[in-house]
């Protein structure tokens, strides 16, 4: 159920505690914001040496206040927060935003303090906001509720914005007329002790002032959570996020090659692909998208049409519209016949349209609404360079009136003229998104007409496979708790039970078994080191493949145990393995690794021995559904050789998807695989022909 914070951005009386009078305190500040902002509902500030603060009148604690409070903004001492919560449940007062640092960011004092508020909040049945955050904004007319201690006016629009990082939100704050962005609600989650990035996205879901979410994080709450609930977001609305912290450090030590190829970076990028999310790098970009998505409709085909007065920022837009997926069609003949009776003779008009620097601003709106008109066109971008003779608000104007009228999807450019853009879109409300950059405005339709695609697609199943569990169970009983690599032929047992072919492997303890074992399979063989520790066979010589005859198996053989011997490492060695030599097909990786905070992933991608250097393996969270493994499986640069390449035939990718499931399955029925590695698994166009060659698996008892 979605939790319900209308109390925090809708409240009809809000107390201060720890209003000042004192100049330049941030009592002062946030009370200041919500007197000038014009909140519409009663404002309490709570200090005990004060009758008025700001020509309101002053209480000496909230209890002393007859009338009830939607809302407590707490800011006084540190020492003084859990006595300022009695205080609040006292008064019945349910909704707390505590503005006050010195918790678990601090260090270990910290910690423990932050722990006995958690419990205060608990035990009264309160929710809160924070600690150590700056506070909250609602721009709807009726509220009006700048409930923060930072300069800068909230711009009114349909924005829901979380930031984890006072100090971001502070700096945005300030940017927004500015960069044309407006907020509908905005929200310092702080140290995020209870109310958390998970818990807004369930609240703006459900919320119709709230058009776009956009997100600046630096940790999951609960990463899982997360993720489950933004699934069901992003059908209905598009959410945007910054994730800082992009480095590997914190992550958990692996010793199988999936779980060297992840990282924290990796993690993230699982959980918002899997979930929808539009994942950004800067917060120009977070905010030039939302802007987009919040004052334009969605495109409705990838077709932009551009029309400029200067030829190189068009190519520049024409050049990152192809990057971004989209389409630069050329126009009708209806359409360029149109522009030719009101523009010069020497402007162009297939597709960028380039009306030349002489145009006016009726010559300027009528062209954008021509070229929007196009039956090939499905979306504009409309670059206006500073004009030699003409009033840039005058054509700005022109321009977003025929864009509007136009009903299509559509950006402004005005380059080089930032001043003018707060003033064209106070001049012109609703108005479509303006920029200052081409680039970005071709790169945000580029976006917005992926999302539309993500929107339309239909969901995957979740495929039930039924393994021998039975076996499974036997096995994992075998082995003590901690974390062990489990034996060989204990692996091949287990993928067995789930029908993911691997090899057929015997174990020799001699070089007599060996030769037996190899003239029942028939020549060619692989031999592989076997041992509890000898994790990387390959990094210690430890394989040979296609032995043709005895005399090489032999050989090979003693070149092995040499070889572990000048290591120092031969007393590692507990047998070897003998397999079929298996020719052809395409070498890939099939993996598992588990996130601690995240849970299992799966990874696919380029295998054998070159897999850490090459790195070509992407990652989804488990489970997986089949359109899931479907996208795994296509994300990897190495598709294309999957696909059949300079006459080598396809793999069969329905194979490789239903062996993506059934490991996917494994996990579920057995969440105590830690690690698991099918490395090389050799995929051919014949399902009966694709073999794992080598696999390991590490348990957490």
């Amino acid at each position: 159920m979605a939790h319900n914070f209308d109390g925090f951005f809708y409240p009809k009386s809000i107390a201060i505690v720890g209003a000042s009078s004192k100049e330049k305190t941030l009592g002062r500040e946030l009370m200041k914001n919500l007197l000038n902002f014009g909140y519409n509902g009663k404002i309490y500030p709570i200090n005990p040496k004060a009758d008025m603060i700001l020509d309101v009148k002053a209480y000496p604690a909230v209890t002393a206040i007859e009338d009830s409070i939607d809302l407590a903004i707490i800011m006084v001492s540190k020492q003084f927060i859990i006595s300022s919560i009695d205080d609040c449940a006292e008064k019945n007062i349910r909704n707390i935003i505590v503005i006050t640092a010195g918790f678990k960011e601090v260090g270990e004092e910290g910690i423990e303090m932050e722990k006995l508020l958690m419990k205060k909040i608990s035990d009264y049945g309160m929710r809160m906001v924070g600690p150590n955050c700056m506070g909250i904004i609602n721009t709807k007319e009726g509220v009006m509720m700048n409930g923060t201690f930072v300069q800068g006016e909230p711009n009114p629009g349909g924005i829901g914005f979380v930031s984890q990082s006072g100090a971001l939100g502070a700096a945005v704050l300030k940017i927004l007329k500015l960069k044309d962005v407006g907020f509908a609600q905005f929200l310092s989650i702080g140290n995020k002790a209870d109310i958390d990035e998970t818990g807004m996205l369930e609240y703006w879901r459900d919320n119709d002032d709230v058009k776009v979410i956009t997100l600046y994080l630096e940790s999951f709450g609960d990463a899982r959570k997360f993720m489950e609930t933004a699934k069901t977001v992003t059908k209905k609305k598009p959410v945007i996020s910054i994730k800082a912290a992009r480095t590997a450090a914190g992550m958990k030590a692996a010793s199988s090659h999936t779980g060297a190829l992840a990282s924290a970076d990796t993690v993230v990028d699982a959980i918002f692909e899997q979930s929808g999310v539009i994942r950004v790098a800067s917060v120009d970009e977070l905010f030039d998208l939302a802007k987009s998505f919040d004052r334009t409709i969605l495109p409705e085909g990838k077709r932009v049409g551009i029309l400029t007065n200067a030829g190189g920022p068009a190519i520049l837009t024409v050049d990152e519209a192809q990057n971004s997926g989209l389409n630069v069609p050329v126009l009708s003949e209806a359409t360029q016949n149109k522009l030719k009776e009101i523009c010069v003779p020497e402007a162009a008009f297939s597709n960028p349209v380039d009306v030349l620097p002489p145009a006016t601003a009726e010559i300027y709106g009528k062209a954008t609404e021509i070229m929007m008109s196009d039956e090939n066109i499905d979306a504009g971008i409309i670059i206006l360079g500073p004009p030699l003779m003409h009033d840039t608000l005058e054509i700005g104007k022109h321009i977003c009136e025929a864009v509007m009228k136009s009903g299509k999807c559509s950006t402004v450019v005005l380059m080089s003229q930032d001043d003018i853009i707060p003033k064209l879109a106070e001049a012109v409300p609703g108005h479509p998104p303006i920029f200052n950059n081409c680039e970005a405005a071709a790169k945000a339709i580029g976006q917005m007409y992926k999302y539309k695609l993500y929107k339309e697609k239909a969901e995957g199943k979740y495929i039930k496979y039924t393994g021998k569990k039975k076996i499974v169970n036997d096995i994992l009983k075998k082995y003590k708790g901690g974390e062990t690599y489990i034996a060989f032929d204990d692996v091949v047992e287990i993928l067995k039970a789930y029908e993911l072919p691997i090899v057929e492997s015997f174990f020799a303890v001699n070089v007599q078994q060996s030769v037996d074992i190899a003239d029942k399979i028939g020549y060619p063989v692989v031999i592989k080191v076997a041992g509890k520790k000898l994790v990387h066979k390959s990094d210690v010589g430890g394989v040979i493949v296609n032995i043709k005859n005895l005399e090489e198996l032999i050989q090979a053989e003693n070149k092995i145990i040499a070889g572990l011997k000048e290591k120092g490492i031969d007393n590692q060695l507990e047998g070897f393995t003998i397999q079929p030599f298996i020719k052809g097909g395409t070498e890939t990786i099939l993996g598992v690794m588990k996130d601690a905070k995240a849970g299992h992933l799966v990874a696919f991608g380029m295998g054998g021995v070159m897999v850490e250097v090459m790195k070509d393996v992407k990652f989804k969270l488990l489970p997986v559904n089949d359109m899931e493994a479907e996208e795994l499986i296509k994300s990897v640069n190495a598709y294309r050789i999957l696909k059949g390449v300079r006459g080598n035939p396809p793999v069969d990718i329905e194979f490789v998807k239903g062996n993506i499931l059934k490991l996917s399955q494994l996990i579920s029925d057995f969440p105590e695989i830690e690690e698991l590695d099918l490395n090389p698994f050799v995929f051919s166009h014949q399902a009966d022909r694709s073999k794992i060659l080598d696999a390991r698996i590490k348990i957490k008892l």
